[in-house]
């Protein structure tokens, strides 16, 4: 949404200074929203590439994404844990100290990362979205004890709330 602003309580040079910064932000998040976009499309891309077509007819021993055939004792693929495809040793990007995942799922999640989504989803799992309306309970505090005495704080002043000790 816009954020509404009421700009004439400032000198025009001020509100000039503002309305640039404005600008620039918008300008900004344009470039921002082109370059995610653009992302988006290359993943699509990049699935519709790698995507097995079902007219064709392809072996097990192919790879997912590129479909080279596979060995059966070098180059004979594994399992990607993103989307459990088997994938070549060309088709993989290593993420990590010793994990990969295929071209695809690297991607995905490399758009996820720069747009981030990631963010939104995880801020979604820890705070799931309820009906809009935040309940609670007000309980009132506990009432101090009555005493039959006054106690007298470090001031000297009478103090019902914070006693001092008697000495």
């Amino acid at each position: 949404g816009f954020l509404k602003m009421d700009l004439s309580s400032l000198e025009a040079l001020e509100r000039e200074r503002v309305l640039d910064v404005l600008r620039r932000d918008k300008q900004l998040r344009t470039i921002e929203e082109d370059r995610i976009r653009r992302m988006r499309y290359e993943l699509q891309e990049l699935r519709r590439r790698g995507a097995k077509s079902f007219s064709r007819q392809y072996s097990e021993r192919t790879c997912a994404r590129c479909q080279r055939p596979l060995g059966k004792l070098w180059n004979c693929g594994a399992v990607c844990h993103g989307c459990s495809h088997r994938i070549c040793s060309r088709c993989r990007v290593g993420v990590g100290a010793a994990g990969w995942k295929c071209t695809v799922c690297h991607a995905y999640r490399d758009v996820k990362f720069r747009s981030g989504e990631w963010f939104l989803e995880q801020r979604a799992k820890k705070f799931p979205a309820t009906t809009g309306f935040i309940s609670f309970k007000l309980v009132p505090p506990t009432p101090p004890p009555y005493l039959d005495f006054q106690y007298l704080s470090r001031s000297g002043v009478n103090n019902l709330m914070y006693p001092a000790p008697l000495l």
